[in-house]
């Protein structure tokens, strides 16, 4: 059991998850959701609820935060109020996949109440959060980082990046190379429809070859092949990694050509998720 406190503000698809294992690991969690449903189902023993994120975070030596956008995380720490009530000594761990420059903003304003700021981007899934085996790309002084580490080691691998925001910087070309990937992947699928393969003969064919990867696994999911999806399921995904796509093309200059390269992969895979939304609401 740890005696470090905890609180964790956003309960979502990867909130939950990493909450749940944290309580499980033996640190005294406070999970925060606005959404009392939401709130309702964060059940681990020994955990707590609480439904205001300044409440959640006063006087927790840790807290993390797992909101969908840049304007959610900056809505909730806008007056500095959460920092203030988490106080002196606090870390403050951004989770979210948001701009790396809002982290080292964050991390400049928590500095004044006394309180850091480090940046963990998440790689892998509920599964792999609930059984502590995320990939974790983590930015911060190498000091916080290391006071940090009994938290970040019930999650998962640690790659520390460097400063603040460089966590979410390794984040965002992680997931540009995974959606990139993506793209590449459902094309030559498509492609060996128009020459006639079978498609799934031919994705098992190319996963005993040299072009295997996690991509060819997955892909068909995202083109709505796989049993029991709706247009819905993939539209959902497809504006997931719209968000990834749009935030990683501002790590480098327009017209970049290793940039555009890459953003083009992208692009024929939210393509290809489109027309496969409109193919499922057309059966």
């Amino acid at each position: 059991m740890s005696d470090t406190t905890v609180g964790f503000i956003g309960l979502g698809q990867m909130g939950m998850p990493i909450a749940r294992r944290l309580a499980m690991q033996g640190f005294k969690v406070t999970g925060c959701d606005i959404y009392p449903p939401t709130l309702e189902t964060f059940d681990e023993e020994g955990a707590e609820r609480e439904p205001d994120p300044v409440e959640a975070a006063r006087g927790k030596d840790i807290v993390g935060i797992c909101v969908r956008t840049d304007e959610q995380l900056r809505d909730l720490t806008a007056d500095g109020t959460i920092f203030a009530a988490q106080g002196e000594g606090g870390i403050f761990i951004i989770t979210s996949t948001v701009t790396p420059e809002l982290a080292v903003t964050l991390a400049d304003e928590a500095a004044s109440h006394g309180v850091s700021v480090i940046d963990v981007g998440v790689s892998g899934g509920l599964h792999y959060a609930l059984e502590g085996k995320l990939s974790l790309f983590v930015g911060g002084d190498d000091d916080v980082v290391a006071s940090a580490q009994p938290w970040l080691d019930a999650l998962g691998t640690t790659s520390h990046l460097g400063p603040v925001g460089r966590g979410l910087t390794g984040k965002l070309l992680n997931n540009l190379a995974c959606i990139a990937n993506y793209g590449l992947s459902a094309s030559i699928l498509d492609l060996g429809v128009q020459l006639d393969f079978d498609r799934e003969q031919l994705r098992e064919a190319l996963q005993r070859g040299s072009a295997q990867s996690f991509a060819l696994q997955v892909v068909p999911s995202m083109m709505g092949l796989r049993e029991g999806q709706t247009p819905e399921s993939v539209r959902d995904l497809r504006d997931l990694l719209e968000k990834d796509v749009r935030l990683s093309a501002k790590l480098a200059d327009p017209g970049d050509v290793a940039m555009t390269a890459l953003q083009d992969a992208c692009e024929v895979l939210l393509a290809r998720m489109d027309r496969a939304a409109q193919e499922l609401t057309e059966r």
